[in-house]
């Protein structure tokens, strides 16, 4: 795992080992996956277990969606696309496979049997299907009930209905008692849902009407371009998303990872839709793809948003990361409308903000996928650390010389490089570049179907970056705050650090200068 900042500092202060730091979970985010288990869900699974030592997954709960249901014979209700619960239940059963070999890269990794003991079934028999009472939404109601003093994330990869259920249960029982206040009160401050398309109805219908408050990011776009819409954006950031690249990189990775589903790879999913297998017979029919190309992983985004990476993304859905960049909330809920400028095409688009990370994500993935099958620590690589002495977050005048000082470590004695660069979407500094973006359609070829895309043309004289760095390539940095900057302003300030070791992995620092 990397280690936090905290720990690098007092290492670098000579205060205690950064190697004998013992990592408590109570202080990583804590989330729960809900998930209907479309092929897509299924690699996301795969990636979460490999990132499970950087986030505290309290569980598990399989639920359905308007493109997954069991069905319900008794109620003449037929399955559809229905992919079954015993998938999960084998990917841990391969985890615990490579589970000897992940601890010796990182002892924060929990057993198959913690996970196995916390995976439920949830409402799967139709589509937003919540009148039962279900394993899976009791779970729920229990996660959500508990007193963990932390932000639950609930990650919605299908319809939120088991979900709906659980606060249902909830309001059913305490609605009319003295408690319904503070219960309220508590979910409202506990509850973060990140959901992956409004899958189902019943978060419209239920959740929005009687849980208004609770806080909500709502990925209604951006997400399919780590998923089937990924050929539709420049190729410049996919090139770890195709075959070449993943042939090198995640195949013959033990057994946890040959459950990782690539373009015509001859697997057969028990349950989908024949057209929806993407095994051959699509490849010919899609002649973009070559087999071993990537599918779709458009849940990853969800908990990539808590990785432990220094971007510190999970503090504000507006910073950006590994899981994209969200507007300011209105009310309680974030959507897909902060705009990052992608320089290939010379334009601001929301789902650049996720893009442009796809390869450092991937080379970080695959790192852990050779840790699947590395027997010992010195036969992978692993992320660099960097501390900045200043500290993450700083107050600085208009006009006043800021210097930073980054300290950085590679767990393998690699060689570091750094790079320091200001991240200036995620600024209020110079606030005037939020002009209002338009919705672009992008249709998948040859078809009617389409994903949208937040965006907007640089403006006439438009400036992108007006502050300069000095020593951007060295371990100190030096910088002025804009003369014209207000009181209340932000400047956000990465230092990224990579090593050159296999797979040249990434990790960064996020220091937000506070205009006084």
């Amino acid at each position: 795992m990397r280690k936090s900042a905290l720990a690098l500092g007092l290492a670098a202060a000579g205060i205690f080992n950064v190697a004998s730091a013992a990592t408590v979970y109570d202080t990583l985010p804590r989330t729960v996956i809900t998930t209907d288990g479309e092929v897509d869900d299924m690699n996301s699974v795969i990636r979460a277990l490999l990132y499970s030592n950087e986030m505290d997954i309290a569980g598990i709960v399989i639920t359905s969606s308007v493109y997954h249901y069991a069905g319900d014979p008794a109620a003449g209700i037929a399955p559809f696309r229905w992919t079954g619960t015993n998938w999960v239940y084998k990917f841990l059963n391969d985890y615990e496979k490579v589970y000897p070999n992940l601890v010796k890269h990182d002892g924060n990794y929990r057993p198959a049997s913690y996970y196995r003991a916390r995976t439920h079934i949830g409402n799967i028999t139709n589509v937003g299907e919540m009148d039962r009472i279900t394993d899976g939404s009791e779970f729920l109601k229990q996660l959500f009930l508990d007193d963990d003093p932390r932000v639950l994330y609930v990650q919605t990869w299908g319809g939120t209905n088991t979900t709906a259920r659980a606060l249902k249960s909830i309001e059913d029982e305490y609605s009319n008692t003295p408690q319904w206040n503070a219960i309220r009160q508590k979910l409202q401050k506990k509850l973060f849902l990140y959901i992956i398309l409004d899958q189902d109805d019943s978060y419209n219908n239920y959740i929005a009407r009687n849980w208004s408050n609770l806080t909500v990011v709502n990925d209604r776009c951006d997400f399919w371009h780590f998923a089937y819409a990924w050929q539709l954006h420049e190729n410049d950031v996919n090139t770890a998303l195709h075959a070449s690249w993943n042939i090198d990189n995640l195949l013959n990775k033990g057994a946890l990872m040959d459950n990782y589903a690539l373009m015509g790879d001859g697997r057969w999913i028990d349950g989908e839709l024949p057209e929806e297998q993407r095994g051959v017979g699509y490849i010919e029919r899609n002649p973009s793809y070559d087999q071993y190309d990537f599918i779709s992983e458009g849940d990853s985004p969800s908990f990539l948003y808590l990785a432990q990476n220094g971007l510190r993304s999970y503090e504000n859905p507006s910073y950006g990361g590994w899981g994209g960049r969200f507007g300011a909330f209105s009310g309680n809920r974030a959507i897909n409308d902060a705009l990052d400028y992608n320089p290939v095409n010379n334009r601001f688009e929301s789902v650049y903000s996720l893009s442009r990370w796809f390869d450092d994500m991937q080379n970080d993935f695959a790192a852990r996928a050779d840790w699947c099958v590395a027997d010992e620590y010195w036969k992978a690589n692993h992320a660099p650390s960097v501390f900045i002495q200043e500290g993450n977050s700083i107050f600085a005048s208009a006009g006043e010389t800021v210097m930073l000082h980054a300290v950085a470590q590679d767990p393998d004695g690699d060689n570091i490089f750094y790079r320091w660069w200001r991240y200036f979407e995620a600024d209020t500094y110079q606030d005037d570049r939020r002009v209002k973006p338009a919705m672009q359609r992008e249709f998948f070829p040859g078809t009617t179907d389409f994903v949208m895309n937040f965006t907007r043309e640089l403006l006439p004289g438009e400036i992108l970056d007006s502050i300069i760095l000095k020593g951007v390539n060295t371990p100190t940095l030096t910088f002025t705050v804009p003369a014209d900057a207000e009181r209340g302003d932000t400047i956000h300030i990465i230092c990224e650090v990579q090593d050159d070791g296999n797979h040249t992995l990434k990790s960064y620092q996020r220091v937000i200068v506070n205009v006084r």
